[in-house]
């Protein structure tokens, strides 16, 4: 089955959103076009020349990575290094490559949470929260027999979107009343008298970048010739905010420290792991960072998790973690960010159950870090 790029790429930018990656990063589409027709995809935690072979081999039409491929500016694209190779075969072969990287890593439902319910871990909050999203409420006030419509384009343009809920709004009824001037082209009444109309308020949450086109798809659902509305900040999006760096939450049940290291070999499907600080005597609040995430030690300890599992632990991090009196448990970059393929995988065929592109795991995918 085939789709276009640009309907895999919505998907994973409705989760993960381009513009709550760090401005050092560089994500989104990387070689090909958004109008490409993509059959077989192949998802990767790194692109490398083994994959690139790979992805030909399968005769695949696009290749998701995390990490990004093209991360600084490029000089050339001569085919006489490897990046240039690796571009001209990904272009003789029409084989696009798109990379979410740290908008996917903050994501409310991105590889962070993705990570912590492998963990099996419940009432799970961001660690370290970050791109609140600003929303406002609109209130517009529409004639009765139009109420139904004004609802519909409320929540079709992205208005009444809470957690797992859209198109929630509220309506309440009163009477409107106008006088059309000359001049005017009224609906309702005549020019110079003044109406009175049963009319509702319909208000609902909407994020502050939407509200642009939002109103310009109301005018042009609403009857009247001018539409009424109130448009009123809000500071929900501080508190119900669950972007960023970082998750934390519950085990079921509390587990033995010692336990613990075997259930995090066992679900990660890690041969081993290392650890620094002090080992508690058990384990019930996890808090888990994919990636390099010894920096948040501190407020891990802060926000009393019992322990942090992250990935590239350097001695002073170690040093860190013991004068903290906290424990830290190293799972590897790779270890903790190879689920990623997963997360991807889950987003692609959420979105698209019927027609749904063939979706490959890069064998050739591997740790750089050895243990022995």
């Amino acid at each position: 089955m085939s789709v276009k790029l640009s309907e895999i790429t919505g998907l994973i930018e409705k989760v993960a959103p381009k513009n709550i990656a760090e401005n050092w990063d560089n994500v989104g589409l990387q070689v090909g076009s958004s109008r490409q027709l993509i059959e077989r995809i192949v998802l990767t935690l790194d692109v490398t020349a083994d994959v690139v072979k790979e992805a030909v081999e399968k005769k695949a039409d696009l290749i998701i990575a995390h990490h990004p491929f093209i991360f600084h500016g490029l000089k050339t694209l001569a085919a006489d290094n490897e990046k240039g190779q690796l571009i001209t075969m990904l272009i003789k072969n029409d084989i696009a490559l798109y990379v979410a990287h740290t908008n996917l890593d903050k994501a409310e439902n991105g590889l962070n949470d993705f990570l912590a319910q492998l963990l099996g871990l419940a009432d799970r909050q961001t660690l370290e929260p970050s791109n609140p999203e600003n929303f406002v409420k609109l209130v517009v006030y529409t004639p009765q027999e139009a109420t139904d419509k004004i609802i519909d384009a409320f929540g079709k343009h992205g208005a009444g979107s809470i957690g797992d809920y859209d198109y929630c709004s509220y309506r309440s009824s009163g009477i409107g009343t106008f006088r059309p001037r000359p001049g005017a082209n009224p609906y309702i009444g005549e020019i110079d008298a003044i109406t009175s109309v049963d009319e509702d308020r319909i208000e609902a949450i909407v994020p502050r970048n939407s509200l642009k086109q939002l109103l310009i798809q109301l005018k042009n659902s609403h009857p009247y010739e001018e539409m009424a509305y109130d448009i009123i900040p809000l500071e929900n999006g501080a508190f119900i905010n669950q972007r960023g760096l970082g998750k934390i939450g519950w085990l079921k049940k509390p587990m033995r420290s010692v336990d613990f290291i075997d259930y995090v070999k066992k679900t990660l499907n890690l041969k081993a792991l290392r650890a620094a600080g002090k080992m508690p005597a058990t384990i019930q609040r996890v808090a888990v960072c994919s990636g390099a995430g010894a920096d948040l030690i501190g407020l891990a300890k802060a926000k009393k998790a019992d322990v942090l599992i992250t990935g590239d632990l350097k001695y002073h991090d170690g040093q860190r973690a013991q004068e903290n009196n906290f424990w830290v448990i190293d799972a590897g970059h790779f270890g903790t960010e190879k689920c990623v393929v997963d997360c991807f995988k889950q987003i692609i065929q959420a979105g698209l159950p019927e027609n749904c592109p063939e979706i490959l795991t890069a064998a050739s995918s591997q740790d750089y870090i050895s243990n022995y």
